[in-house]
């Protein structure tokens, strides 16, 4: 009897504490959203940043439904933290990590696409104050510009007229360095 006792108590614990699939499989997939959005606030590289946009929408999207997202998101968090300590987690991604549907909105895309234009545009401006020939710093102009063109054509939201201006007035911004 006693031996009996003692297999249920060790089936009930590993039943207890064995990792459901189903969250094991969302935080897996959460630590990799994690990974995905620093890599989107990082890039300066055009087809990085949309191709991981496109697949943390995607992650996003193909998250188990029956899974507990509020103990996955956690989960995920502290495995995130423990393997990248020096990599900061803003409270977007926590957002995104426990409401997914804003990785896929129009107003998220519009957003992290003016970001990266921003991110860029200071990353030429850095590049201009230490060229030395205008044709160098023209090209850097006309970089910017392009890029503009691009980021503004991709723009879906509501709210794309505010975030044209803040694109048009970094363009500005860069345009006026060399004048």
């Amino acid at each position: 009897m006693f031996t009996v006792i003692i297999i249920l108590v060790i089936c009930f614990l590993l039943w207890k504490f064995t990792p459901n699939p189903v969250n094991r499989r969302a935080t897996e997939m959460m630590f990799q959203m994690l990974e995905t959005f620093h890599i989107i606030n990082s890039t300066v590289k055009l087809d990085v940043f949309t191709k991981r946009l496109d697949f943390l929408a995607k992650l996003a999207v193909g998250l188990p439904k029956n899974a507990d997202l509020n103990k996955c998101a956690e989960v995920a968090l502290q495995s995130y933290y423990h393997k990248y300590p020096s990599n900061p987690i803003s409270p977007t991604a926590r957002l995104i990590l426990n409401q997914p549907d804003i990785a896929t909105s129009l107003k998220f895309r519009d957003e992290a696409y003016t970001a990266f234009y921003l991110r860029s545009c200071a990353k030429l401006k850095d590049e201009i104050n230490t060229l030395k020939t205008t044709t160098a710093k023209q090209r850097r102009i006309e970089k910017a510009k392009d890029l503009a063109e691009v980021v503004l054509s991709g723009l879906k939201s509501t709210d794309r007229i505010k975030y044209a201006e803040y694109i048009n007035n970094e363009l500005a911004s860069v345009s006026n360095i060399v004048h």
